[in-house]
């Protein structure tokens, strides 16, 4: 028989997080062609304020699947790596130590680093002619990192759902 835990269900979270990182991404993408035409830069300046309201989400999914995590793995639990450690039905036999964690997580941390320190130098070069060059480099990174971060969100969801308590079927 397999064990249940009752979790909190992230997935609402986790989809209003997804859809807020790609409405960031995409903004981005419209600003880029938009600089690139010669318009105005108040639309990469929208995709930095849109940012706000998709960490908020994040934050908040990355919350609730902290605590699950935790509740599976009966373990400590602070960062991604470590909540896909906890949340891989695959590995709930091996010692949390030697789990493996997804190798995606890393160049996701990467790419949004990347993002933001392109998004602070585009910022700094305004009215530059090295704005269009930081601008694009920056939409490349908010792709690369959005993608990313939708996928792993998507994934850890899914695998906490394993583990919870089935819902009651109506009838």
């Amino acid at each position: 028989m397999d064990t249940y835990i009752d979790l909190k269900d992230v997935r609402v979270t986790g989809y209003a997080a997804m859809g807020l990182i790609a409405l960031v991404a995409a903004e981005s993408v419209w600003g880029t062609v938009n600089d690139w035409q010669g318009g105005s830069s108040s639309w990469s300046f929208l995709a930095i304020v849109l940012v706000v309201p998709a960490g908020v989400a994040s934050l908040l999914w990355f919350r609730g699947a902290t605590h699950n995590a935790e509740a599976i793995a009966l373990h400590g639990v602070r960062t991604v790596q470590q909540v896909w450690k906890a949340s891989d039905p695959a590995q709930r036999d091996v010692p949390f130590e030697q789990r493996v964690v997804s190798p995606l997580i890393k160049p996701w941390q990467y790419a949004f680093l990347a993002m933001v320190c392109t998004d602070i130098l585009e910022s700094l070069l305004l009215d530059t002619p090295l704005y269009v060059v930081f601008s694009t480099l920056s939409t490349l990174c908010a792709l690369g990192a959005g993608a990313l971060a939708c996928f792993l969100i998507f994934r850890i969801s899914l695998m906490q759902q394993r583990f919870a308590v089935p819902a009651r079927k109506r009838r």
